[in-house]
């Protein structure tokens, strides 16, 4: 078959390994990419020796505790990372106080509401491990979950300012060897003592860590912005959170509850605990996919944000279906492979989780659905159509909310794996129906005047 020449000139050699902007975008995610796998290889080690350690129910107390964490998040980080990438990359050089502004706008409130939701946790530790986990002796475990949010809230705010300047080297070098400090603090935790309270405490020590290592190297960039604005200067840039913050903090509001409403529920019938910590192991092993669009998108956002503040259109689709061919082609190979291998995986986790492998595999298969949906969504962030990507999400919330109610006194693991699944199809249905007629132009629908944002 012979390759029309346009497409031989996309693939050549020289145009992916030389200057262009997808060789670009390959070097900028190949750092990003390594530390990333590694960061998410180490995690699953943990996974494996954490549900060894502590039994599969406080496993599944162990996953209820993480579906919280990530619901809160974005409330406490206000969707505020969206906003930095967005000016960071677009007027670091041209105009440093706007992005300065927005950097220590990000900086100031994520502090506040980090600190409110960990006070919180000081306050009534019994009381939240009650409500929670349905039992009163986790207190402990409780503060160290707000320890947790709040470094890896910190932690994504200062992870965003390197990606936003492409110093993907950096970040790769600082995840990595946080990564490998923190498997040693677990290993010691385990081996002390191998209870639930104890490996929080050790995750909580490795999500310090991990804050420090990008604190250090951002703050460098960050004070480089913020020395050009002052906090009064950047409060006039508050519009951000409305025009970034809003839209992109309600989707991710309303898809982290209808996430953990079912994992909520599902927790308080007979086996739940259960049923969630394999539904947990099924999501560690969709993680390396997710970790890999995610690392590929580090590198891609900020240059999309270039190429359309440059008018290029037909590089920013050129990179944009890279992006899609390379992800979706990755995410079925990888749930092949893992499902033919379920019972091995699962096996690595205790004799109690054997035997589990349809469950597994219906949670994995939806990272499918969901790597389409997440490509088309970075485009939707890049060119600021945040309110559209909301409202292209929202059947999503809506068919997991209304299902996981409907069979909330009788929800089982293998209901709630059809209800997610039903959800992510209908999304991925819109997104390719919608998405691509907003695609189509290639332009921001963002414009500093519509947005209505004056210069700091």
């Amino acid at each position: 078959m012979i390759m029309p020449a346009r497409l031989r000139g996309k693939f050549n050699r020289a145009y992916l390994l030389g200057d262009s902007p997808v060789a670009s975008w390959l070097r900028g995610a190949g750092w990003i990419f390594s530390s990333s796998l590694l960061e998410r290889g180490i995690a699953l080690m943990q996974t494996i020796l954490i549900a060894r350690a502590i039994g599969i129910e406080d496993y599944g107390r162990y996953a209820l505790l993480f579906s919280t964490i990530s619901l809160l998040s974005p409330i406490a980080s206000l969707q505020l990372p969206y906003a930095i990438i967005y000016f960071v990359s677009r007027y670091a050089e041209r105009d440093p106080a706007k992005a300065g502004a927005v950097v220590l706008l990000g900086e100031r409130l994520t502090m506040i509401t980090t600190g409110l939701l960990l006070a919180s946790c000081f306050l009534g530790p019994d009381r939240l491990s009650s409500w929670l986990l349905n039992e009163p002796g986790y207190g402990l475990t409780i503060i160290f979950g707000g320890l947790i949010l709040l470094a890896s809230v910190q932690a994504g705010l200062y992870d965003t300012i390197l990606q936003a300047r492409e110093a993907f080297r950096t970040l790769a070098i600082a995840r990595t060897s946080s990564a490998l400090l923190s498997v040693g603090l677990l290993a010691a935790a385990v081996i002390l003592q191998g209870t639930l309270t104890a490996v929080m405490g050790a995750l909580a020590g490795g999500a310090m860590i991990r804050l420090l290592a990008v604190l250090i190297p951002a703050r460098a960039i960050a004070r480089r912005l913020t020395a050009h604005t002052s906090f009064r200067q950047a409060l006039g840039q508050s519009r951000v959170i409305l025009h970034f913050s809003l839209p992109s903090g309600m989707l991710a509001l309303g898809m982290g509850y209808a996430i953990w409403i079912g994992n909520y529920c599902l927790s308080r019938n007979p086996a739940g605990l259960r049923d969630l910590a394999v539904i947990n192991t099924a999501i560690q092993w969709r993680t390396p996919i997710l970790v890999v669009m995610a690392s590929l998108a580090s590198a891609l956002l900020p240059m999309l944000g270039r190429m359309l503040a440059s008018d290029d259109p037909r590089q920013t689709r050129q990179l944009q279906n890279y992006n899609m061919i390379l992800n979706l082609g990755l995410a079925i190979l990888f749930c092949a492979i893992v499902i033919l291998g379920s019972d091995l995986v699962l096996g690595l986790y205790g004799t109690e989780f054997r035997g589990e492998g349809y469950l597994f595999g219906l949670f994995l298969i939806t990272v499918v659905p969901t790597v389409f949906c997440n490509v088309h969504q970075q485009l939707l962030v890049a060119t600021g159509r945040l309110w559209t990507q909301l409202l292209l999400f929202a059947p999503f919330c809506a068919i997991n909310t209304l299902g996981t109610l409907y069979y909330r006194d009788g929800l089982r693991g293998e209901t709630l794996a059809y209800i997610q699944l039903a959800a992510w199809l209908v999304t991925a249905l819109l997104v390719a129906l919608i998405g691509r007629t907003h695609d189509a132009g290639m332009r921001p629908s963002m414009s500093d005047p519509e947005m209505g944002i004056p210069p700091a």
